[in-house]
Parts: C-alpha cells; sequence; structure tokens
C-alpha cells in the first residue's frame, strides 16, 4: 500500500513537471521552498502534506494565459493550496474539467474569487479525473518585465 502511495506521488508530481510549460527552476525571484514552508500548515487533517509544484510566470507588455494540467487519482481525496508572493500583478486561476484546446462542454469548475486573499487559494476536487488549471496573468503593471511564480502544495487522503 505505501508503494503504491508513493508511485500515485511520482507519478503526480511527474506530470505536473511535464505539463507546466512555464516551470523555471534557473531563475530564481522565486523562493518556492519558503512560500510551501510558509504555506504548508493550510493543509490540515485530515489531508496529509504530500508534495509541492511551482509554476513561474513572467510579467510583461501584455497579458497572457498558462494552462497546466492536475490528475486526481482514484481512490484518493486532495486538497490543493495555490500561495504566492512576491509580486503586485493581480493573477486569476480559474479551474475547468477540460482544456482549453475543447470549447464545447468545458465547465468552470473553480476561479481564485474563492480565495482567502491574493496570495492564498484553495481547492478540493470532487471526483478523480483531470483538471485544467488556467493562470490568467495580466500585463507588467510597471511595465517591467519580470517574474513571480504560484506554489502549488498537495495534500491527500483516502477515500471513504
Amino acid at each position: 500500500m505505501k508503494n503504491t502511495k508513493r508511485f500515485i506521488t511520482l507519478a503526480f508530481s511527474l506530470s505536473l513537471f511535464l505539463v507546466t510549460n512555464n516551470t523555471a527552476f534557473a531563475q530564481a525571484p522565486c523562493k518556492a521552498k519558503q512560500i510551501a514552508a510558509g504555506c504548508k500548515a493550510n493543509i490540515k487533517k485530515p489531508f496529509k502534506y504530500d508534495s509541492y509544484a511551482v509554476n513561474e510566470f513572467t510579467f510583461d507588455a501584455k497579458p497572457h494565459e498558462i494552462e497546466v494540467q492536475f490528475t486526481a487519482f482514484q481512490g484518493q481525496k486532495y486538497k490543493i493550496v495555490f500561495c504566492s508572493n512576491g509580486f503586485d500583478e493581480a493573477v486569476t486561476m480559474n479551474i475547468f474539467d477540460k482544456s482549453n484546446k475543447i470549447k464545447n462542454n468545458r465547465h468552470k469548475l473553480w476561479d481564485s474569487s474563492n480565495g482567502i486573499d491574493s496570495d492564498f487559494w484553495s481547492f478540493e476536487p470532487a471526483k478523480s479525473g483531470n483538471y485544467f488549471i488556467e493562470y490568467e496573468l495580466p500585463k507588467s503593471k510597471d511595465g517591467k518585465i519580470k517574474k513571480g511564480c504560484v506554489v502549488m502544495l498537495v495534500g491527500y487522503t483516502e477515500s471513504e
């Protein structure tokens, strides 16, 4: 059972890494470990903290969207906590049941207006399957190109 959980965690982490097209670790304005450590307390029992993924963005002269995929595996319940800091731009997040490449019958399941403040949001997927997180990035407030990031923490528990 423990090996199955580790495999699921590894598969999840790998899938996030592969589909996150703007994740970068070489440029360091994003202090992901510090953000994750400060946000980890928001994953409360019955959920257990598992891992985090980093989505790093570039704010420039025009707004744009970035989509990443999250897979919720059967037999697990998840709590996804999004945390950020270090930028003034108002990033909007929406979670859909289908990719933005599919226009028909695409439903918004959640948006960041459900957050506590501009640096913390929480989402619990209702069932197993693929979820598509869409980040709407505004243009840079001061016109300068700069980096920012959102750290996505994953908590899980066994389904009842």
